[in-house]
């Protein structure tokens, strides 16, 4: 889909469709006139008012002339006062699904109720809109003989604003264009049926993303894993015929050799649980477990066209939990690479193990400013927050406080958990150094991070639990069914953003 910025309000726009967002303070004498009525009557038949939850197609009486459209999309953007980034993202993926759904390939999308007043500054509404629009218009049906919605497909969009935000607005497009590709990206990654996403193949695809975007990839196998001691990693993929790989992603500015900032992501391509095998019921959808590591292919894509100034290392490391002869077992005691030792009393407490020699192969080979992981980690994450928001724990105040904040601006949300010593002593073990559950039957989100808490020691450190987010099976306006591809907005705009961390000792583990 071609993504363009023209001025003016989208009346003279000879497209299929035009999508207008309204404010519900607002009254359009001139749309109400071209459309014959049409507004002032869905208004007072409570039908469309303007109001955020409110969407209606209204067709362009035949001799109307003043909008060249085949028909319009009212989209209500709820009070004006009240309008955020979100509701802006929210009503362009609306109407421009509407528009689709309604056999429309070519829309305008006309921004002038968002930007009335400086009600919104014209480079954050086109990055929303430019957001909205690309995601809530994705679809992955390559699997399917038979396409949806009689195959159209939006192939352009024009977004409409005063002349005096042109230069702005296609600054945001630009951006936003960038994210949601990213985003994208990691859909279509976590989508992919796991019989095609093993970890030899996810690594292909790494080394031709980052061909193809011009990043730097480092590929480890398995032999390369032992090599380096990686027996965490090692341990999770025993069972598995599809030997695991480590992939590190790089982006450097030209010039500058700060040291990066860091994104980590776990990749397990399919979850049986191991030994300690899951339940039948719903383990189709543990082909999603791989959405960390998706967030970070998504996100150094959208890095590496957005181009900050910091660079940016991504690590995402796969594994395929599986079960036979050669499987970890319950019991078993396996060396990390950092040298510490843990006790496996669960197999299906396998995320924090690749996590564990991921978080130290990266703190030691790039010695980053700081490091992001992002994990389907625990079920336990979503019993505490449901499946809308991502879990936080982290060591370093102000990092956690820049996550929050994005998490707002783009809508993936997160919400900061506590990371207290006893969590720390929870997970230490009876025979080796670590054991890989706590034994306990609540808080296992907390005990979890402090686990990951001892690798990322001395590095200023975030772990995002997107177990619940990072799927879902009810269609939202730019969060389709499936994978949603959380955290690479988070992550991308972390790194666009990027100003160095002030000075704080990080939480050692086990302690305040």
């Amino acid at each position: 889909m071609r993504l363009s910025v023209t001025p003016g309000n989208g009346f003279d726009q000879r497209t299929d469709a035009l999508v207008f967002l309204v404010d519900e303070n607002q009254w359009h004498d001139r749309l109400n006139k071209a459309l014959a009525g049409a507004l002032s009557s869905l208004k007072n038949r409570k039908v469309f008012e303007g109001k955020s939850d409110q969407i209606a197609s209204v067709s362009v009486p035949q001799g109307k002339k003043a909008v060249r459209a085949g028909f319009v999309v009212l989209v209500g953007l709820g009070k004006g006062e009240e309008m955020d980034s979100e509701a802006v993202r929210i009503a362009c993926a609306s109407g421009a699904r509407r528009a689709r759904s309604d056999g429309a390939a070519r829309i305008a999308v006309s921004l002038v109720d968002v930007l009335r007043d400086n009600r919104m500054d014209p480079a954050a509404a086109g990055q929303c809109a430019a957001e909205g629009i690309s995601l809530g218009l994705y679809r992955m049906e390559k699997y399917k003989n038979k396409k949806s919605e009689a195959e159209n497909d939006i192939s352009r969009a024009v977004l409409c604003g005063g002349r005096a935000s042109l230069s702005a607005l296609r600054k945001g497009v630009s951006i936003g264009s960038a994210l949601a590709a990213g985003t994208a990206y990691a859909r279509d990654l976590i989508n992919t049926a796991s019989n095609e996403k093993r970890p030899p193949v996810l690594a292909a695809e790494a080394r031709r993303m980052a061909r193809r975007e011009g990043l730097r990839c480092t590929v480890l196998d398995h032999k390369q894993a032992e090599k380096l001691k990686m027996g965490a990693l090692l341990a999770v993929g025993r069972g598995s015929s599809a030997p695991s790989r480590l992939v590190a992603f790089e982006y450097r500015p030209r010039g500058n050799k700060a040291n990066p900032i860091a994104f980590v992501g776990k990749g397990v391509t399919f979850d049986t649980g191991g030994i300690s095998i899951k339940p039948s019921s719903g383990m189709e959808l543990m082909t999603t477990d791989m959405s960390g590591a998706a967030a970070v292919f998504g996100a150094m894509l959208s890095v590496a066209r957005l181009k900050p100034r910091v660079p940016v290392v991504g690590v995402a490391v796969m594994a395929e939990n599986m079960v036979d002869g050669d499987a970890t077992r319950p019991g078993d005691i396996v060396r990390a690479m950092s040298g510490t030792t843990i006790e496996i009393h669960n197999t299906d407490a396998e995320g924090r193990l690749v996590l564990a020699d991921a978080l130290h192969y990266t703190k030691t080979k790039y010695k980053p400013q700081c490091m992001i992981d992002l994990a389907t980690l625990t079920g336990a994450c979503m019993v505490a927050l449901g499946n809308k928001i991502t879990g936080m724990y982290g060591t370093h105040d102000d990092l956690i406080e820049r996550v929050r904040e994005l998490g707002e601006e783009t809508g993936d949300r997160v919400w900061h958990m506590p990371l207290l010593p006893e969590f720390g002593e929870m997970m230490k073990g009876k025979l080796a150094d670590l054991c890989n559950i706590s034994g306990q039957r609540w808080g296992g989100a907390n005990s979890a991070a402090a686990f990951l808490q001892h690798f990322a020691e001395g590095t200023p450190w975030v772990h995002l639990d997107i177990a619940g987010p990072s799927h879902t099976s009810k269609s939202e306006p730019y969060r389709p069914t499936g994978g949603t591809g959380v955290g690479v907005r988070i992550l991308a705009g972390l790194a666009m953003n990027w100003k160095r961390l002030p000075r704080q000792k990080g939480k050692a583990f086990g302690t305040e």
